[in-house]
């Protein structure tokens, strides 16, 4: 059963008779009357059920239909194939219409034939009947008797296996709390329910959009008094979803990097949404890249600058984080109801919540081709936003070593090469340095080498590339491990390490151009990100000496290694610049175990990252931010515009006196002046 509102797109369509019905709410006073109509209208949804699967069971069943779970999958699948077949995104099948217009038809009847009759027990509510005889208690053990005669599939013990199914898809106008109430439909519905608990007949309500939150209230907060009296407890909703179920099989040594950068093999990761869109739509990169744009911005097909829309763009790209509180969780469920953000998992009354950004690089091209279309960047889009505070501000400094990375990515895509997603390590780095910098980097030696690898930069990498256009950010440190680092180029990602992560803060995997995808393919620009103000314009050689790739754990002990790239961005310097360690002057008597080339890149300015151009402003907030615990000292926690510059800085001071000597501003340091 299809939901859907009317003016809002998806698939399937809706069935629109069965929505208007269900929603056809009586007078208000009497929520009983309501619970009553549902629960003898379910009489002929599973009785109509019944008799349509009985008439395919003569025609469809076919031979093998002894057994009861190839006669279970039979007739299930028969069943949706008449449901189904033919339908479009402008209507549904004669079949389905047909078969809610006799469901609504026969509820109306025995509407008017019902009677009350008291519940199984004390603390139960009535239950309906028709005068006939029979309630939805009755019609569904009758079906579950077709399907499954003697019960050979049921259990007393264990998990019991489903017989029935009822799907409520795009369910969220069940949430709706009619006026001067406190029940829903869904509350009303869930009653009803309640009479076929006793067999394997399950309700799956489903929502893309929407209140989704509002299907496990809060339990205090429920409308059935059985349940915040504890006498019933609800289920925790069910947030798992398919995921690179139609994904192509990546497989070490098995795919290149020019194979993983197709519109095919992008689209067919993540959600099978948009993998059975394209198979659907052929090679219509167009079509395609649309559908994903209206996707992320809930319908639109154009960013607006300070609109969930734009957060949404940077969520899918850098994998944000949101905060804890309460305005950052209602911020977090508008980017999952509505803007693809997926929850990993949710409590009852979603009092826990869990959400991430998924590793989905179609959506990720979708978010650079908008942002690139708003004619701003993306760290103007964070830096200006107006739930900017919501956001997890990074405290090393690697959200804003990302934006500069990213940035520097996609200044770097060749503009002759269209199509071509992935960039060499050449061109990415010329995008990321100043041109004096990185003249003399194509020159450079590296620090350390082996035997037989004492080659300039230009040299050593002219046929090693890049593949990325999001982060996923990492929680076990074994994933940077050359075994690992190959399946992030299938991907197309980049990766933040987790805050204990030894030594290197982002990983940027690279390979070579031609042979396949494995770990004897791949590299690493490893990069530690610093923001105190001590890292300044000067290298500190401790900080390259921690960077060992083996002691990272980019390589193992054994394993033949393939030059990489340390870099230090030391962010707070106050002085400006991009350095080079000085090569030793000796003769090299005994091999290195790797070759590295080492960049320090001290301050926050075009003058040592060149894609940072006009953008300089923009990133600074957001490096002041990650320097800072909270944003309570400039009264960032609020968006009341009635709170002027001289309020909100006399307002700040005085929250700066009450955290004496906790930062060197003049309010913690008052009584010192």
């Amino acid at each position: 059963m299809c939901l859907r509102r009317d003016g809002s797109q998806g698939f399937p369509p809706p069935d629109i008779a069965l929505r208007n019905w269900f929603s056809s709410i009586p007078d208000p006073t009497i929520g009983l009357v309501l619970h009553g109509n549902y629960m003898v209208s379910y009489i002929p949804v599973l009785t109509l059920t019944q008799e349509a699967l009985h008439s395919l069971s003569k025609t469809e069943r076919g031979e093998h239909a002894s057994l009861v779970r190839q006669r279970q999958e039979k007739l299930a699948l028969a069943f949706r194939d008449r449901m189904t077949g033919g339908q479009s995104f402008q209507g549904s099948n004669i079949y389905r219409k047909t078969f809610y217009g006799e469901v609504i038809e026969l509820a109306m009847e025995f509407t008017q034939g019902s009677v009350e009759v008291p519940g199984s027990n004390p603390k139960s509510p009535s239950r309906y009947t028709h005068k006939m005889g029979g309630g939805v208690k009755e019609a569904g053990q009758k079906l579950c008797r077709f399907v499954d005669p003697h019960g050979l599939l049921d259990s007393d013990t264990g998990s019991r296996w489903p017989l029935v199914i009822l799907a409520f898809d795009e369910a969220h106008i069940l949430t709706d709390t009619p006026q001067d109430t406190v029940w829903t439909l869904f509350s009303e519905l869930r009653r009803t329910l309640r009479g076929v608990i006793d067999f394997p007949i399950f309700s799956l309500f489903l929502s893309t959009a929407g209140r989704f939150h509002l299907f496990s209230p809060e339990i205090r907060s429920d409308p059935s008094n059985r349940i915040t009296n504890s006498y019933l407890v609800p289920l925790d909703p069910i947030s798992e979803i398919s995921f690179d179920d139609l994904a192509f099989p990546a497989r070490e040594d098995t795919v290149t990097l020019d194979r993983v950068v197709q519109l095919d093999w992008i689209s067919h990761l993540g959600r099978p949404l948009f993998g059975s869109h394209y198979d659907a739509l052929g090679n219509n990169e167009a079509e395609l890249m649309l559908f994903a744009k209206q996707k992320l911005l809930n319908g639109k097909s154009a960013i607006d600058m300070d609109g969930p829309g734009s957060l949404a763009c940077l969520c899918v790209r850098f994998a944000l984080e949101f905060n804890a509180d309460a305005l950052s969780r209602a911020v977090t469920c508008t980017q999952v109801e509505r803007h693809m953000r997926l929850c990993v998992a949710a409590t009852t009354g979603f009092e826990r919540m869990v959400t991430i950004a998924g590793s989905e690089p179609l959506l990720a091209e979708a978010a650079s081709e908008l942002m690139r279309t708003s004619t701003e960047n993306p760290v103007r889009h964070l830096a200006n936003h107006s739930d900017l505070n919501c956001v997890d501000r990074g405290r090393r400094g690697e959200l804003v070593a990302a934006f500069i990375i990213m940035q520097a990515r996609d200044a770097s895509l060749p503009k002759s090469a269209i199509g071509r997603r992935w960039v060499s390590v050449s061109d990415f780095m010329q995008a990321l340095l100043p041109s004096s910098a990185y003249e003399i980097l194509q020159n450079y030696l590296p620090t350390c080498w082996r035997e037989g690898e004492d080659k300039p930069f230009g040299e050593t990498f002219a046929d090693y590339a890049m593949w990325f256009n999001h982060v996923i950010r990492i929680e076990d440190g074994k994933m940077i491990n050359a075994e690992n680092l190959w399946k992030f180029i299938t991907r197309g990602a980049m990766i933040m390490c987790a805050n204990n992560q030894y030594g290197v803060d982002i990983v940027l995997p690279a390979c070579v151009t031609t042979g396949n995808l494995s770990h004897t393919t791949v590299t690493a620009i490893l990069i530690q990100v610093k923001n105190a103000e001590r890292f300044e314009c000067s290298i500190d050689k401790t900080l390259f000496d921690a960077m060992n790739p083996f002691r990272v754990g980019l390589f193992s002990d054994g394993q033949l290694p393939r030059p990489v790239i340390r870099v230090v961005f030391a962010l707070a310097s106050g002085e400006a610049g991009v350095l080079f360690p000085t090569i030793r002057q000796r003769n090299h008597h005994y091999a290195d175990p790797f070759t590295a080339f080492d960049v320090w890149c001290a301050g926050l300015s075009p003058d040592t990252f060149r894609c940072i151009g006009d953008d300089l402003v923009p990133y600074q907030v957001l490096l002041e931010r990650s320097l800072q615990p909270h944003d309570a000292f400039d009264l960032r926690e609020t968006n009341d515009p009635r709170l002027d510059d001289e309020t909100r800085a006399a307002r700040g001071h005085r929250r700066r006196m009450m955290a004496a000597l906790t930062m060197y501003q003049i309010g913690h340091n008052s009584i010192h002046i």
